[in-house]
Order: C-alpha cells, then sequence, then structure tokens
C-alpha cells in the first residue's frame, strides 16, 4: 500500500483538489500530482473545467523538458528516463496520474 497525500492548486483562478503519491523504484523516485474539476463540457477556457498534472524527479537520471512550437509557445512536453526502473517508475506515475482523474471525474459525475 502506498500514501496519497491531498492537496490544492489554483489553476487559471479554479480551485483544483489533487492527489500526491510517491513513485519508488530500485535508484529512482517520483513524485505524481494530479487533479481535475470535472469534465464541464465545452471549449476549456469557457467551461472552467481545469486539469493539473506534475511529475517531480526526486531521484534517478531522468529527463523532463518542454517543447515548443515555431513560434515558442509551449507545446508539449519531452520525457526520458534511465533504464527499466526509471522506465517502470515513469508508467507507475502516469498510471496513478490516470487513475487519480478518472476518479475525480467520476465523483463530478455522480
Amino acid at each position: 500500500m502506498f500514501a496519497i497525500n491531498e492537496g490544492k492548486k489554483k489553476i487559471n483562478g479554479e480551485s483544483v483538489d489533487t492527489y500526491e503519491r510517491d513513485i519508488r523504484e530500485t535508484g529512482c523516485r517520483l513524485v505524481a500530482e494530479a487533479g481535475t474539476t470535472g469534465y464541464r463540457g465545452g471549449i476549456c477556457r469557457d467551461s472552467g473545467s481545469r486539469t493539473y498534472i506534475r511529475i517531480l524527479s526526486m531521484k534517478g537520471d531522468f529527463y523532463f523538458c518542454p517543447v515548443t512550437d515555431g513560434d515558442e509557445n509551449m507545446a508539449g512536453v519531452e520525457i526520458a528516463a534511465c533504464g527499466d526502473a526509471g522506465l517502470n517508475a515513469v508508467i507507475k506515475a502516469l498510471d496513478f496520474i490516470r487513475q487519480a482523474l478518472d476518479d475525480q471525474r467520476r465523483e463530478v459525475d455522480d
């Protein structure tokens, strides 16, 4: 079993409840945090819906880098991990993020 910490972030003026988990693999440690206000339909700025994810490297050889488009606008993120343990840590972090967001989305729908 693993501990999950609860938190709050303000994203573009909307308060988002977040859930954070420590991810450990041999020689690697990531902190994954995620939260959403759920699906509200419409375009993001018009709907008020917000989603937040964060992956923080605490130990290990990870590379996280923003990707920009031709106009230098943020367009994505690159992630590289060290070996099998790094890959497993990233997969566990993304699995936790998906589950946390899915659980919150379902709570809003109920």
